[in-house]
């Protein structure tokens, strides 16, 4: 009987680098979702896609300031206004 549990525990047990930190955190974050969807409580991923989105804009905004067709100074008013997009959508990344 004590053999069986023994194996029922040996088949939940994660392995994981002890010198590798990322490896740690990985196994750490996944053995909390997993207890946290145990008790019945439903993951929401809500702010990771907004997260996601508002990066993509802001790389679009960068790309887009980079590739204009025209150059520095005829396109002075488009930079600033790019320039003052960026710190307004990052800031919105930080909001939780």
């Amino acid at each position: 009987m004590q053999e069986k549990k023994a194996e029922s525990g040996n088949k939940s047990a994660k392995k994981a680098n002890l010198l590798d930190h990322s490896s740690i955190k990985h196994i750490l974050d996944e053995s909390a979702s997993e207890v946290v969807k145990s008790r019945g409580y439903v993951e929401d991923v809500r702010m990771s896609n907004v997260r996601l989105l508002i990066g993509t804009i802001i790389v679009v905004i960068a790309l887009v300031a980079q590739f204009y067709k025209k150059k520095f100074p005829e396109n002075r008013d488009f930079l600033i206004g790019c320039i003052g997009l960026y710190p307004f959508s990052s800031v919105l990344l930080f909001l939780d």
